[in-house]
């Protein structure tokens, strides 16, 4: 993918004799593999490729051609260096305008959900849980409410009314569902204590999961308004004298 996305932007941007010179020994530009492009764009940098690219891009070329070599001689990759590879990859076709970004942006989408599985972890049980609490509860809300209202109500309407709110119950379900899953990652407020947490688990609900002091656990990071000088709390009175003149 990644020669791929290279092959058309090293053959637009290379001045027709060197690229010539390259094919008499290389071949023809378009069967080369990422490590030849990747050499080729390293090498004529300063006659060809500094001129539309910034040393960011050349940094990202270096550190392909790193991990290029380490894959030939069968090192093993870990889960971040996987997703540094992707991104890496990414960051070049972006910047050369390949047509391969959204397949490479896939994989390292996956990637990404692969690492955070990896390093985070998750509980099966508990995020089967998460998901079906939205939907049992508006689920019975729903059944309740149409049963009353086919209870009190004049039939068929009273049916359809019952249909109706069930489906926007089921929906209120879903939404709930896909909101938490949206905002589960990254900082957010622990729905219990209101502590701003970067973990999925709350490491101030559960002091046993946390090697930190007992005090640091308990002051935690609270909101504002917790610490009494958030929205409507008076701020403290400062003696003006105390300050030096």
């Amino acid at each position: 993918m990644l020669a791929k996305g290279l092959r058309q932007y090293v053959a637009d941007q290379t001045p027709m004799h060197m690229l010539l010179d390259a094919e008499a020994t290389r071949g023809s530009v378009t069967n080369w593999d990422a490590l030849s492009l990747l050499v080729f764009m390293w090498d004529r940098w300063n006659d060809v490729f500094r001129h539309d690219l910034t040393f960011v891009e050349r940094s990202l070329v270096s550190e392909l051609r790193e991990y290029r070599n380490r894959w030939a001689h069968q090192q093993e990759f870990t889960e971040p260096d996987t997703y540094r590879i992707m991104d890496n990859i990414e960051r070049l076709l972006v910047a050369v305008k390949s047509d391969e970004v959204d397949s490479i942006r896939r994989l390292r989408r996956e990637s990404l959900r692969r690492l955070w599985s990896a390093e985070i972890g998750s509980d099966p049980g508990g995020e089967f849980l998460r998901k079906l609490w939205p939907y049992l509860m508006c689920g019975a809300s729903g059944l309740a409410l149409g049963a009353a209202i086919v209870a009190f109500g004049p039939s068929p309407w009273s049916w359809m009314l019952a249909v109706l709110v069930f489906l926007a119950m089921m929906r209120i379900a879903w939404w709930q569902t896909v909101r938490e899953a949206l905002h589960r990652h990254g900082p957010h407020e622990c729905s219990q204590c209101g502590c701003i947490i970067y973990t999925e688990r709350c490491p101030y609900c559960r002091p046993a999961l946390n090697t930190q002091p007992r005090e640091v656990r308990e002051k935690g990071v609270r909101r504002p308004a917790e610490l009494g000088h958030g929205l409507g709390s008076p701020a403290p009175d400062r003696d003006l004298r105390s300050r030096p003149v």
